[in-house]
């Protein structure tokens, strides 16, 4: 099992990050991609910055030496899939095999709505997706074959850089047929949200029933999920936790602590952790990007010492 981080912050925070994260033997950083972050999700004049994560990743990539970052995920609705080719092969030819592109299909609604950016029906936002996730491919892949959708076309002609075996694809979400299904067919890396072990089990059976039968190799495919630990070393350090996850997440204590138990999430000292880890484990998970909710560097080094020594009690 391994261990990845999933963050947002300033430009310095995420740059700092990536330090720490490279000292702590951690070799891969999650960007989730939205313009509209904390608070000011749940009150629009609660401001709160929100970088542009691409743009963001660029400079990373740039001024880190070796971290690889994941876009978890890009929503379809924020950009044509050839603007996401041309930054995804940009970003590639700065720093080769060190950004791995997520798309999904976008449901923060808040943030489409202030900035005037269209947010159509569930079921059309999975049409896009699959068609920008055969587009993103086929352009990628340097086979000058083109596509044609019902929102997305792309002619017949060679698109450069192609950097398809360099640029891993992403696919994210808790759906339990349609995201496991793309995922199966198009993308190198399932991220799916944590969740009760029939959940997870049914949907990565599906991701690979459907790898199989589309003829791709199960082996080469990684399986990953997210979460928010709640957790500390003793019972004193975990109550810190969660006091510090309810101010972050606007819920109350108790309602974290039932629905992080209910949800199979991290919560607890090494000896809880280790439960969720080892059935993360039976189903077929290979690491968690861990959503730290407190960037203070005594906590931050703690949330991950928990997770390692849960690792090694499994």
């Amino acid at each position: 099992m391994k261990i990845y981080i999933q963050a947002r912050g300033s430009y310095e925070t995420l740059l700092n990050l990536s330090t720490w994260a490279d000292l702590n033997d951690i070799e891969r950083i999650g960007l989730p991609d939205h313009y509209i972050v904390g608070r000011q999700r749940h009150n629009k004049d609660n401001s709160s910055p929100a970088l542009d994560l691409l743009t963001a990743i660029a400079g990373l990539v740039r001024d880190t030496e070796k971290m690889v970052y994941s876009i978890l995920v890009s929503p379809i609705t924020f950009r044509h899939p050839s603007v996401l080719v041309k930054m995804a092969s940009t970003i590639n030819v700065m720093a080769p095999n060190r950004f791995r592109l997520g798309v999904g299909t976008g449901w923060l609604e808040i943030e489409h709505e202030l900035f005037g950016i269209p947010f159509p029906d569930l079921k059309t936002r999975f049409e896009m997706l699959e068609e920008s996730l055969i587009y993103i491919r086929e352009a990628l892949s340097g086979n000058n074959q083109g596509f044609k959708g019902e929102h997305y076309q792309l002619e017949k002609f060679p698109v450069e850089p192609a950097a398809l075996s360099e640029i891993p694809i992403i696919i994210g979400g808790g759906g339990k047929v349609k995201t496991p299904t793309l995922a199966g067919k198009y993308s190198d890396e399932f991220n799916i949200y944590a969740g009760p072990k029939a959940t997870l089990d049914n949907s990565i059976k599906l991701f690979k029933t459907v790898a199989s039968e589309n003829g791709r190799n199960e082996k080469a495919l990684e399986i990953t999920t997210a979460c928010p630990p709640v957790v500390g070393l003793t019972k004193e350090s975990v109550d810190n936790s969660l006091i510090t996850a309810a101010k972050a997440l606007i819920q109350p204590e108790d309602e974290i602590a039932k629905n992080w138990k209910e949800r199979s999430y991290l919560y607890g000292t090494p000896e809880d952790v280790v439960k969720t880890l080892s059935m993360w484990q039976e189903v077929g998970i290979n690491a968690v990007y861990l959503q730290l909710l407190d960037q203070e560097p005594s906590k931050r080094d703690e949330s991950v010492e928990v997770i390692r020594k849960a690792i090694n009690l499994l």
